[in-house]
């Protein structure tokens, strides 16, 4: 009887062995509660859809090659995605899903400003990180109200910037600005005509169009009216692309530059040869065979445009590039400091320092949560072949 006892003591301890050495073995383990959870707040439906879209795909991209190499720490990491259907309600409803029934430990998004600016308070009062995929600077200014909003975009400020840079070498003098009455626009009319005054450049005529507008042809008469130099456009969607053809249509005789926000697969295509010409702000990751090799986003924004395009079967948006980078933010803050939502905060806060991503080289502080400055941006030409090329003073 003992030394059956014995014999079944010695199996029993020789299986546990075993099952202990497979469990070290197994590339992850095999229980839901034991994945890291990041959250995903995108437009996946209507009209900020199209950056949405591209932003999960290179989210999922960064996660999946993650986990291609064992994970975090040998944990998979699990993306769960809600949609924010381009409103601030759904938006909010989305953020709070992700928070309080998926317990994620950070959240990639939002898409838009204004599903941005209305998910800050929930994340400040759950204490949970928000990435938003956005330009404007009340997103995350002032720090001390948005301890946990960290942008991984190019902000409004910096596509600004740009185009004061270009009207300066163009000699334009005499700017109107054509934006959007929601807060993107609104973000890029007030950081121009902060912005201008110092440059030497004058704002003379402004005039906004509603976010579902269909024809703007009275709106770019008014602009061309009053003797400006150039246009500044800032909206997204649909009705930027009705900016262009209705220049077009109209002979506009005037240059019309635009930010960041048409810097996308979907803008281009539907524009059409309407902007070919026309000088546009965009990120490195569009043009960047034509990057120098110095450029500091050369060799990743080729590492990601050519996993992504080989997964994908398109080239990656800027926006790709955005969430790629916050994604991968992420994964480093899981590595270094696990799935506490405080220790996330401030790792981020105090370790992003001169961080090399897609999007440019991030430098986060007390002070600053946008972390870029204007050369995460380029300008670009709107080529006959529908892409871009990379506008000749950057090269």
């Amino acid at each position: 009887m003992r030394m059956e006892l014995a014999a079944t003591n010695k199996r029993g301890l020789l299986i546990g062995v075993m099952i202990a050495a497979l469990a070290i073995s197994a590339p992850f383990p095999v229980t839901a509660q034991d994945t890291y959870k990041v959250g995903a707040a995108y437009s996946l439906t209507g009209p900020a859809s199209f950056l949405g879209d591209s932003s999960l795909k290179a989210a999922k991209l960064a996660i999946e090659q993650a986990n291609a190499t064992g994970g975090v720490h040998g944990r998979p990491v699990e993306l769960i995605s809600e949609d924010g259907k381009s409103t601030e309600t759904a938006t909010v409803l989305a953020v709070r899903k992700l928070i309080s029934e998926h317990g994620v430990a950070i959240i990639l998004g939002p898409s838009t400003t204004g599903s941005a600016m209305a998910s800050i308070p929930i994340a400040n009062e759950s204490g949970v990180v928000l990435l938003p995929h956005v330009s404007g600077v009340a997103v995350v200014n002032p720090v001390r109200e948005r301890a946990f909003i960290f942008r991984p975009g190019q902000g409004g400020e910096l596509s600004v910037g740009k185009i004061i840079d270009y009207a300066k070498l163009a000699s334009w003098k005499k700017l109107g600005i054509l934006y959007s009455s929601d807060a993107y626009g609104e973000d890029g009319r007030a950081n121009l005509k902060r912005l201008a005054p110092a440059a030497g450049i004058q704002v003379v005529s402004e005039v906004s169009f509603p976010v579902n507008a269909t024809d703007l042809k009275a709106q770019l008469t008014v602009l061309r009216n009053a003797g400006v130099d150039a246009i500044f456009m800032h909206g997204i969607g649909a009705p930027s692309v009705v900016v262009y053809k209705n220049a077009k249509e109209l002979a506009l005789g005037v240059p019309i530059i635009s930010g960041h926000g048409q810097a996308n697969a979907a803008f281009r295509k539907a524009v059409g040869d309407a902007v070919v010409g026309q000088p546009v702000v965009g990120a490195p990751i569009l043009v960047w065979r034509e990057l120098p090799d110095s450029h500091p986003q050369k060799r990743k924004a080729k590492a990601f445009a050519e996993s992504f395009e080989a997964k994908y079967g398109a080239a990656p948006d800027m926006f790709a590039g955005v969430a790629f980078d916050a994604a991968n933010m992420a994964l480093d803050a899981l590595k270094a400091v696990g799935p506490e939502r405080q220790k996330i905060r401030d790792w981020l806060e105090s370790r992003i320092k001169r961080y090399v991503g897609v999007t440019g080289v991030f430098t986060f502080s007390p002070d600053d949560h946008a972390g870029l400055t204007r050369d995460a941006l380029v300008m670009m030409i709107a080529t006959e072949d529908g892409g871009w090329r990379l506008a000749d003073h950057e090269k």
